[in-house]
């Protein structure tokens, strides 16, 4: 299951060598939306953003996204691996028969029932795999697989969108005494909601990661600002996002379209805030990206910007470059129409001065 729908200066000697490479040192150094630290940190995430893209786009490889909701890789190349299920098989078997040898009356193992949950995961056998990591979970008094049990419990019951096991898990979620060690589990429950767009149960596993969570894993950070945006709570969102291109350009466990979503929407919050002096300065810095997608919507979002300030025809030129560029989405129409739009406004503003109605059309 997948579930990727994004659409979505500064120490000079940190950012020197990168603002030399995409050519916008001086677009970014007067941004007052982000301090110096998180604008070399935005700067890096671009930078190393469009380093793993060429490079895989050169050797031809796909994106590598770890599958929803195991966050397992997905099998490369095309082996069917034909003896898997059939070694799976039988070690079910073999689990299973060591389970009824023991007896009603005879101690019964945590991991063996574990096991045999895994195993029918790996069989996709969901609704059998739950009933293990159920005996599990029961057998576990000491507690020894209690982060697992709950994570993989939670993820098997995603797979098999047994809504009821959902829900029951995610209650087991919110009640935990602590989201240390549960991390991954946090965010399989906001996935899940995302999907469902279950606004309600939602806030309340955002309210329960704020409430405790300071020192989060980027990771789950990205997802609660993802949630947050979400709920339109821009500010909340933009505060984690902050935080988030602070830790520097790796990837942090994030595929390349979340960590193209931070690129984007960083400069739209700021944007929707009012402040178009650093949204501007970011989305300059997105349009001579090396990543299509993220240098279009810059492009785009700059000629917003020049119509709002009043420069027509650099905004008319604008909106149609985007108009006329690879085709991402439908807000390109919008281009192509505000392409029309602002040279209509600018041929008026020109031919309308002898006559004084150029003063109506100046901000």
């Amino acid at each position: 299951m997948n579930h990727n729908n994004y659409n979505f200066k500064r120490s000079m000697t940190v950012a020197s060598c990168i603002c030399a490479s995409l050519a916008i040192c001086s677009s970014v150094a007067l941004a007052a939306g982000l301090n110096n630290q998180e604008s070399d940190g935005y700067l890096q995430w671009m930078h190393s953003l469009e380093v793993v893209m060429k490079s895989r786009g050169t050797s031809g490889l796909a994106e590598g996204n770890l599958l929803y909701p195991f966050d397992v890789p997905g099998w490369q190349g095309d082996e069917t691996r034909p003896y898997r299920h059939l070694s799976i098989s039988k070690a079910i078997n073999e689990l299973e028969k060591q389970w009824l040898l023991r007896g009603e009356s005879r101690t019964k193992s945590t991991l063996v029932a574990l096991a045999n949950a895994r195993n029918y995961v790996n069989l996709s056998e969901y609704d059998s795999a739950t009933v293990w990591f159920n005996k599990a979970a029961a057998l576990d008094t000491d507690k020894n697989f209690f982060r697992e049990i709950g994570k993989e419990r939670l993820a098997t019951a995603t797979a098999d969108r047994d809504s009821l096991a959902i829900l029951s898990a995610i209650s087991n979620t919110l009640g935990l005494s602590s989201i240390t060690g549960h991390e991954s589990q946090y965010i399989l429950a906001l996935r899940w909601l995302l999907i469902q767009r279950d606004a309600e149960t939602l806030d309340l596993i955002i309210q329960k990661i704020q409430a405790e969570g300071s020192n989060l894993p980027d990771r789950l950070r990205f997802w609660l600002a993802y949630s947050l945006a979400w709920r339109n709570d821009n500010t909340g969102s933009l505060e984690h996002l902050r935080i988030l291109i602070n830790s520097g350009g790796l990837s942090r466990d994030l595929t390349e379209r979340q960590r193209s979503w931070v690129l984007l929407a960083i400069p739209d919050f700021l944007f929707l805030a009012g402040d178009h002096t650093s949204s501007r300065s970011l989305y300059e810095v997105l349009a001579n990206s090396q990543v299509p997608e993220l240098s279009t919507w810059g492009s785009y979002q700059v000629a917003n910007l020049d119509l709002l300030s009043g420069r027509y025809l650099r905004a008319s030129e604008g909106f149609k470059r985007v108009c006329e560029s690879k085709r991402l989405g439908s807000w390109q129409d919008q281009a192509c129409e505000m392409a029309k739009v602002a040279s209509e406004i600018e041929r008026i503003k020109s031919k309308g001065e002898p006559y004084g109605a150029g003063s109506f059309y100046n901000p």
